[in-house]
C-alpha cells in the first residue's frame, strides 16, 4: 500500500469519524432535551401530588367540621 493510498484511506477515515461525531452529537442534545422535559414533568407531578395531599387534608378537616357544626344544631348528616 502507498503512501497515496494511505493517505487516502486516513482522509476518508477522518471524515467518516467526524460525519459520526456531528451525528452522536445530535443525538446527544435531543437525549439533553428528552431529559430536561423528563425533569419538568415529574417535577410537576410531584408538585400536582403534594398539591392533591393538602387538598385531602383541608377536606377531611372541613367535613369534620361540618359534622361537629351539624351535630351543635341537632341537625344529623348522613356519614
Amino acid at each position: 500500500m502507498g503512501e497515496d493510498e494511505i493517505t487516502r484511506l486516513f482522509k476518508y477515515i477522518t471524515e467518516r469519524f467526524d460525519k459520526v461525531d456531528q451525528q452522536f452529537s445530535r443525538v446527544a442534545g435531543r437525549f439533553d432535551s428528552l431529559e430536561k422535559l423528563i425533569d419538568k414533568v415529574l417535577k410537576n407531578q410531584e408538585i400536582d401530588e403534594d398539591e392533591r395531599l393538602v387538598m385531602g387534608h383541608q377536606l377531611e378537616r372541613l367535613d369534620r367540621w361540618t359534622h361537629e357544626l351539624a351535630k351543635k344544631i341537632g341537625y344529623e348528616l348522613s356519614t
